[in-house]
C-alpha cells in the first residue's frame, strides 16, 4: 500500500491510498502525469529521497511487517526506518538558483496516519524551503 499525496502551493491539496507497492505506484503516477505536462510551461522532475522515522520499541506485529523491508534499525529505545520518497514535480520553474514548485505529487509507503502526517510536513517543508533559495541537496 502506497500513499499518493498532490501538493498545489505548499498544501496537500488531495491525498489517496493505493493498493500498489511504492516503487510501482510512483511509475503509474508519473505515467499519468506525463500524459498532461505541458513541456513549455514547466520542468518536469522526479526525485527519490529517504525520510527517517523513528518509533518508540518495542514494535508492534502489525508495525513491524510494514516496516521490515525498510531496514529497521534498534537505536536505545527506538526504532528508525528509512522510507523512500518519491517526489514528482510537474509544475515548476528555476529562478536563478532556486525552484518555485506549483505543483507536485508525492508518493511513499503506506505505515500508519502519524507516519503519513509526519513524511508529508517534512515535505511540503522541504519543497517550501526550495523556493526560500535553499540549495537542493
Amino acid at each position: 500500500m502506497s500513499v499518493v499525496a498532490h501538493i498545489t502551493k505548499n498544501t496537500v491539496a488531495k491525498r489517496e491510498v493505493v493498493n500498489k507497492d511504492v516503487m510501482e505506484a510512483v511509475k503509474d503516477v508519473a505515467m499519468e502525469l506525463l500524459k498532461v505536462w505541458n513541456p513549455a510551461a514547466s520542468d518536469f522532475i522526479i526525485l527519490r529521497d529517504f525520510y527517517s522515522v523513528s518509533y518508540p520499541a518495542p514494535l508492534s506485529r502489525e508495525l513491524l511487517e510494514k516496516v521490515r523491508k525498510y531496514s529497521p534499525k534498534r537505536i536505545e529505545n527506538r526504532v528508525e526506518v528509512t522510507l523512500p520518497v518519491f517526489e514528482i514535480v510537474h509544475g515548476a520553474q528555476w529562478a536563478g538558483d532556486s525552484l518555485s514548485v506549483g505543483d507536485a505529487v508525492v508518493v511513499f509507503p503506506l505505515i500508519d496516519d502519524a507516519t503519513t502526517e509526519e513524511v508529508l510536513r517534512g515535505v511540503v517543508q522541504n519543497l517550501a524551503g526550495q523556493e526560500e533559495g535553499e540549495e537542493l541537496e
